[in-house]
């Protein structure tokens, strides 16, 4: 502070201060303020720092120590040149104040703060991401020394496929293993389970008894039984062309001793194809062809009959569903599938036919039960699409007609 500054502080006391002297005589005011003044103004150096509020820092700065300035000669106050005010306090012998006093050149700082922690690199900081005010707090994990050695080294991995984890020793295949496996044993079936029967079904059919006819064989000799040589010369009389056939015997019961080839019905009615079957079987079919068929047909048709076709003549074979040997097993049957007239019109045997067709059907049916002792037809469910004759024996000369 200048000459100037003290003189214009001194009137400005002078003016307006005249109530802060002591009640004391002028000179002693005079004195009193002079050395006020001179103290406040002769060393700045030792007027104390305004004392401020100790700011949190994340960072510790120790202050240097201050040289203390030594007082100058002539600022000293002196002793007895006038009255000791009261405002100046007096030094006591105080230890910590005999001490020297260490002044930081800087602002007062607050408590000692623990050491910093290091920084966060900026290379772990994502890009984008702002760190918080104390950051430096956060703690940061080691890098772990195998993920900075897989960055640092150049990738080890192997330019094959990526193979699976390694299969432990204990689940690996051993040499057991690979041996095929031994065959299951089958279990033995049950002897009881195959004894028994279950409950709904049926106890077999016991076996007929065997047919006589079964076991008739030629005479030795080749000679024709004198019925046989009569019921020929019959076949003959009818105009009916057939060949003998040697004998047929089968183990399962199947005979026609003296079976016949027909070819014919008679001189005017064919037979398509050629059917085999014995004599008696032949002549009641020749017979019924000329008697009833052909007449029939004349009737509905206005055409005499000119052929007849079969479907089963001599066939060895048990009737169906059953172990019974089928009259077809003796030559003594004849299965008539169609008829056809002298115009060519072809009358099939089925089970819905035309109106005429069924006329005609419907007589020879009806008149076929006397001359053949079996008639079965369509409404029967083996014989729908033919006319099943036979000749099978039975009691009192019974007949079956369907």
């Amino acid at each position: 502070m200048g000459k100037l500054s003290i003189a214009r502080l001194a009137l400005a006391m002078t003016i307006f201060g005249i109530f802060l002297l002591p009640p004391t005589g002028s000179f002693a005011a005079t004195t009193w303020l002079e050395k006020k003044l001179e103290k406040l103004f002769s060393s700045p150096q030792q007027k104390a720092p305004k004392q401020r509020k100790p700011r949190p820092s994340t960072k510790v700065i120790t202050p240097p120590t201050a040289p203390v300035p030594e007082a100058k000669p002539g600022n000293e106050p002196t002793v007895g040149d006038g009255p000791q005010s009261s405002d100046i306090p007096v030094p006591t012998n105080n230890p910590q104040a005999a001490a020297p006093v260490t002044k930081p050149a800087g602002p007062v700082q607050g408590p000692p703060m623990p050491p910093p922690r290091p920084a966060v690199p900026s290379d772990s900081v994502p890009a984008g991401a702002t760190l918080p005010e104390n950051a430096d707090a956060v703690p940061i994990p080691e890098p772990n020394p195998r993920a900075t050695s897989e960055v640092e080294g150049p990738s080890q991995r192997p330019a094959g496929p990526v193979q699976g984890p390694l299969v432990p020793p204990a689940l690996a295949a051993s040499p057991q293993d690979e041996t095929p496996p031994e065959v299951v044993p089958i279990p033995e079936p049950n002897p009881r389970a195959a004894t028994e029967k279950p409950q709904d079904e049926k106890p077999a059919e016991p076996p007929p008894p065997p047919d006589p006819r079964s076991a008739l064989r030629p005479d030795p000799s080749g000679k024709l039984p004198p019925e046989e040589v009569a019921c020929r010369q019959r076949l003959h009389d009818l105009g009916v062309k057939f060949d003998n056939q040697p004998a047929e015997a089968d183990p399962t019961g199947c005979s026609v001793p003296y079976p016949l080839i027909v070819k014919s019905l008679g001189k005017d009615i064919g037979l398509q194809p050629d059917a085999e079957m014995n004599c008696a079987t032949a002549e009641a079919t020749a017979r019924f062809a000329k008697d009833v068929i052909s007449p029939a047909a004349k009737q509905v048709f206005s055409q005499p009959l000119k052929s007849v076709s079969q479907a089963s003549g001599y066939v060895c074979r048990p009737r169906n569903g059953t172990q019974k040997l089928s009259e077809h097993a003796f030559g003594n049957a004849l299965d008539i599938s169609s008829f056809t007239l002298a115009d060519g019109t072809t009358v099939a045997v089925e089970p819905a036919p035309p109106e005429k067709s069924a006329a005609f059907l419907g007589k020879v049916r009806s008149a076929a039960c006397g001359p053949f002792k079996t008639v079965l037809g369509p409404g029967n469910p083996d014989h729908s699409e033919h006319l099943h004759f036979d000749l099978a024996p039975r009691r009192n000369g019974g007949t079956v007609c369907q």
